[in-house]
C-alpha cells in the first residue's frame, strides 16, 4: 500500500460551516438583478391533446411579462440525459419541451414569467386550456397488449427498447440442473429525496448568449442537451458550476422542463428567469424505475449454477428518459455478471405507460436486480439446506480473473470473499438461528445482501462519456487551486479532490482549494454519477498535480542549480535529496513570477527565461480501467409479529474499496446509502390515483422515508483496503452499492425472523401481516 500524508485522512470540508448556515453557493440562492420568476402550467390529465390555448387574460396580468406555450417553442425531439451525446443510438429521442400531446398527469402545457412568484402563479389560473382526454394505461401488462393506446408512434406494444443478453447454452444449462427455481420479484417507484430543489436561473445576452445557473449533476451535459433543444451552437451556452448542489443521487442527471423554459422566457423578455419546482413538482420530475423481475435458475445439488434465464420489465412512464440505459445496467451488473453462470438469457423490457417518467438513482438499475437475485440465492439455499455464505463463494468471481464486462481489464483488486468474511465475523453471523424459529411476538433476524460486482465510471460503456479533466495552479503564497468540471453533490467531491491534488503536490489538505469552473474556462468532465468520481476525476486531478510538480521542479532545480531527478516535493518545501537543501514552495512560486530582470544591492541582475511563468498543470484523459469494487451488507432486525413493523438493530456494511481517501466521507456515504436503501426496503413508495394518474405522495407528509427515529444505533463500516494499480493514490469507487445491498439483506433478514418471504417492495407492515395469515 502506497504510504500517503494526506490521503487516508478524515479532513472536513472547507465549506462545511458556509453549507450549515444557509450554503450562499446553492444554485437555489443564485439572485441576478433584474430577475423575473416563471411558473409552468401542467395538465390534470394523463393522456390528452392540447386543442387550444387562450393566455389572453394571463397576458393582461399587472407583472406578468412573457407566456409560453407550445407553438413558441421548438418541436426538436430530445433525450435528456447528460451523459451520452445527443443523437446516441443508443438512446431515444422521443421527449418535446413542450407538446400539444400529454402523455402524463403534471406534463407541462404553458409558462408564465412574472415579476414574483405569487404573480406567475396567479397568471397560470388565468389561463384556459381545452382537452380532449384520451384513454389511458398505467401498467406495463396493460400497455403491452395489443389493442392499448399507443403512446409513441414507433413504439409497437408500447415497448421502447428490448434488449436481449445471451451466453452459453441455456437449453442445456436447465438440463444440467438437479435443481430449477422460479420466481418473481417486484420493486416500485421511489424518490431521490434530495433537499435542494430544482432550480435553474437563464440569463440571456443582447446577442443571444445564455448563461445558465442550474442544481444539476452534470454541466457539460447540461450545455449540450440546451443548446439542442433550442437549436443553438453548444459556444452560445455557458453553464456555471455551482460550488455545491443540495443532493441530486441520479435525480439531476438529466434536461429537465425548467432550463429550457426558462431559457426561451429570457431570450423572449431580455431578463434573467428563475424557475424554482415545488416539492410536487419534484416528486413527478424523477425516480427510481419500477421493474419486475422473472428469475428461472438451475443449480447443482453442490451449489454450482448451471443455467439461469431472467426477463425483466421496466416502467419508464411517458418517454422513455433513462429507461433505455437503466434496464442495460440493470441487466448486466443487476443480473447476469454478479456471480459466474456460464448459461444464462436475459430480455429487458423498457415499456411505456402514460405514468411519471423515470430518471436516474443511485444504483441505477442494480437496486431491482440485487433484491431478486440475492433474494432468490437465499430461497435457495434454505431449499437446498446450502450455506449462504460459501454458496455465494462458490459462484463468485476470482481476483485476477478476466473482467466479465470488459475482458481487456482484469479484477486487479477484487476483495468479495474478505468482505463477506469479516462482515460475518462482525456480525456473529453463527449466532444466527433457523427461519422462524424465535419465540415470542418479537423474532429476532439476521440476514445479508451483496453487490458482488460494480463500477468505478463507465469505462467501456457504449455511448456513455467518461473523460475528465483538471486545471491545477500553485500561487504566490504556497497554495493551489484547482478547477474541474466536477459538481459536489454533498457527498464531498470537493475536499476528496483536493486531497489528491494535496497528496501529489505535498501540500496540507486546505492548501488546495476548489474555485471557480463554467463550460468555458475548465476541461470537459463526464457527470457525478456511476461512482466515478474519486477514481476517474481523481485520475485526471492527480496528472493535473503531476504536471504541475514536474514544472515547480523544473524552476527550483534552477534556483538550486541542480537537477530535477535530485529533487522531491515534501511538506509544502522542494528538497534537495543530497543535503538539506530546501525551498518553500512559495518561494519557488515567487521566483517563478517574478519579473525578468530583479534590483540587487549589485544592481540590475537577470534571472533565466526558462524559469518565468504561472506554475500551471492541464490533464484531460480518460481512467485506464474500471476496477470494480464489491460490497457486503449484514443487518439485525427485528419484527413485531402483532403489527408487523420491523426495526433495524445493526448494520455491518464491508466494502472492497481499493485506498480510501477521506475516512469520515466514506462513513458518511455507508450511512447516507443504508438511509436509502432501508426506505427503498421498508416504506418509500411513490403512489398514484388509479383513474386519472395524478400523484398521491407529491410531498414528505405523505412520502414515508427513514428519519434518525427509524435509522439503526449502530451501522459498522470495514474498509477493506488494497492497491488498485490504476486508481489515484490506489482508490476505487464506494457510493452507490452503499445503496443497493440493504434491500435484499432486509428482506433476507425478515425471512429469517418470522419464516415470511416477501418478493415485492416495499415490505409493508400489512405485507408482512398477510404472510402470517393475520390479514
Amino acid at each position: 500500500m502506497t504510504k500517503t500524508n494526506v490521503v487516508g485522512q478524515s479532513v472536513i470540508g472547507p465549506d462545511a460551516l458556509e453549507k450549515v448556515r444557509g450554503g450562499k453557493g446553492f444554485p437555489v440562492n443564485v439572485n441576478l438583478p433584474g430577475m423575473l420568476h416563471a411558473k409552468l402550467l401542467r395538465s390534470p390529465y394523463a393522456h390528452a391533446r392540447v386543442l387550444n390555448i387562450d393566455t389572453s387574460e394571463a397576458e393582461k396580468l399587472s407583472g406578468v411579462k412573457a407566456v409560453l406555450v407550445p407553438g413558441d417553442v421548438p418541436q426538436i425531439k430530445f433525450c435528456p440525459v447528460y451523459f451520452v451525446p445527443t443523437m446516441a443510438p443508443s438512446m431515444i429521442q422521443d421527449m418535446l419541451v413542450m407538446s400539444e400531446t400529454v402523455r402524463y398527469a403534471g406534463q407541462p402545457v404553458a409558462a408564465v414569467a412574472a415579476t414574483s412568484p405569487e404573480i406567475a402563479e396567479q397568471a397560470l389560473q388565468l389561463i384556459d386550456v381545452d382537452y380532449e382526454e384520451l384513454e389511458a394505461v398505467f401498467d406495463t401488462d396493460s400497455a403491452m397488449q395489443n389493442g392499448a393506446p399507443r403512446l409513441h408512434e414507433e413504439a409497437e406494444n408500447n415497448i421502447a427498447k428490448n434488449p436481449v443478453f445471451e451466453f452459453g447454452d441455456l437449453e442445456a444449462g436447465f438440463a444440467d440442473a438437479d435443481h430449477i427455481f422460479e420466481g418473481t420479484y417486484k420493486t416500485q417507484r421511489a424518490h431521490t429525496c434530495y433537499m435542494e430543489p430544482r432550480v435553474c436561473v437563464v440569463d440571456s445576452d443582447v446577442d443571444g448568449r445564455l448563461t445558465v445557473h442550474s442544481s444539476m449533476q452534470h454541466m457539460f451535459g447540461l450545455r449540450e442537451k440546451l443548446a439542442f433543444v433550442l437549436d443553438l451552437p453548444e459556444s452560445m451556452v455557458n453553464v456555471i458550476k455551482p460550488p455545491y448542489i443540495g443532493g441530486g443521487f441520479g435525480g439531476k442527471l438529466d434536461l429537465g422542463y425548467i432550463e429550457p423554459v426558462a431559457a426561451l422566457l429570457s431570450l423572449k423578455t431580455e431578463k434573467p428567469v428563475r424557475i424554482e419546482q415545488t416539492r410536487y413538482e419534484d416528486f413527478i420530475t424523477t425516480t427510481r424505475n419500477p421493474i419486475e423481475v422473472y428469475l428461472k435458475t438451475g443449480i447443482k445439488s453442490d451449489g454450482t449454477f448451471t443455467a439461469r434465464y431472467a426477463r425483466s420489465t421496466l416502467d419508464c412512464g411517458a418517454h422513455a428518459t433513462h429507461g433505455a440505459e437503466v434496464i442495460m445496467v440493470h441487466g448486466m451488473f443487476g443480473i447476469l455478471l454478479p456471480y459466474r453462470c456460464v448459461n444464462q438469457t436475459w430480455e429487458g423490457r423498457t415499456v411505456y405507460t402514460n405514468n411519471m417518467i423515470g430518471g436516474g438513482y443511485r444504483g441505477y438499475g442494480s437496486p431491482q436486480g440485487a433484491f431478486a437475485i440475492e433474494s432468490q440465492i437465499d430461497e435457495i439455499c434454505e431449499e437446498l439446506g446450502l450455506d449462504p455464505i460459501e454458496f455465494r463463494l462458490k459462484n463468485a468471481h476470482k481476483e485476477g480473473d478476466p473482467h466479465p464486462f470488459n475482458p481487456e481489464f482484469t479484477l486487479s483488486t477484487y476483495r468479495f470473499e474478505d468482505c463477506l468474511r469479516q462482515a460475518a465475523a462482525r456480525i456473529d453471523w453463527g449466532q444466527r438461528t433457523p427461519a422462524g424459529s424465535a419465540t415470542g411476538t418479537i423474532k429476532r433476524g439476521i440476514g445479508f445482501g451483496c453487490q458482488a460486482l460494480w463500477v468505478s465510471g463507465c469505462m467501456g460503456f457504449p455511448d456513455i462519456y467518461e473523460h475528465s479533466g483538471a486545471i491545477i495552479k500553485l500561487n504566490p503564497d504556497g497554495t493551489a487551486n484547482l478547477s474541474n468540471a466536477t459538481v459536489d453533490m454533498g457527498s464531498g467531491q470537493n475536499v476528496t479532490l483536493c486531497q489528491i491534488a494535496a497528496e501529489e503536490l505535498g501540500l496540507q489538505a486546505d492548501q488546495v482549494r476548489m474555485t471557480y469552473a463554467d463550460t468555458e474556462t475548465v476541461p470537459f468532465d463526464a457527470p457525478s454519477h456511476a461512482s466515478r468520481v474519486t477514481y476517474s476525476a481523481g485520475t485526471a486531478v492527480k496528472a493535473a498535480a503531476a504536471n504541475v510538480k514536474k514544472r515547480l521542479l523544473e524552476v527550483a532545480g534552477v534556483m538550486l542549480e541542480t537537477t530535477v531527478d535530485d529533487l522531491k516535493v515534501q511538506d509544502g518545501h522542494v528538497c534537495h535529496q543530497g543535503s538539506d537543501r530546501k525551498l518553500s514552495i512559495a518561494e519557488v512560486v515567487k521566483r517563478a513570477e517574478s519579473p525578468f530582470v530583479q534590483m540587487t544591492a549589485e544592481g540590475p541582475q537577470p534571472t533565466t527565461i526558462g524559469e518565468k511563468g504561472t506554475i500551471i498543470g492541464v490533464a484531460s484523459m480518460a481512467p485506464p480501467s474500471n476496477p470494480s469494487p464489491s460490497s457486503v451488507e449484514f443487518v439485525e432486525i427485528e419484527v413485531d409479529t402483532e403489527t408487523g413493523v420491523v426495526k433495524v438493530l445493526k448494520v455491518v456494511f464491508a466494502h472492497d474499496i481499493g485506498k480510501v481517501i477521506n475516512p469520515s466521507a466514506a462513513q458518511g456515504q455507508v450511512e447516507g446509502g443504508f438511509q436509502q436503501g432501508m426506505g427503498y426496503a421498508l416504506m418509500e413508495n411513490i403512489l398514484f390515483d388509479d383513474e386519472t394518474g395524478a400523484c398521491l405522495t407529491a410531498d414528505f407528509l405523505d412520502y414515508k422515508m427513514p428519519t434518525a427515529v427509524e435509522m439503526p444505533p449502530v451501522i459498522d463500516s470495514i474498509f477493506i483496503e488494497s492497491d488498485e494499480p490504476t486508481g489515484p493514490f490506489g482508490a476505487k469507487s464506494l457510493s452507490e452499492p452503499c445503496c443497493t445491498v440493504p434491500a435484499p439483506a432486509i428482506a433476507n433478514a425478515i425471512y429469517n425472523a418470522v419464516g415470511v418471504r416477501v418478493r415485492e417492495l416495499p415490505i409493508t407492515p400489512e405485507k408482512i401481516l398477510a404472510g402470517l395469515g393475520k390479514l
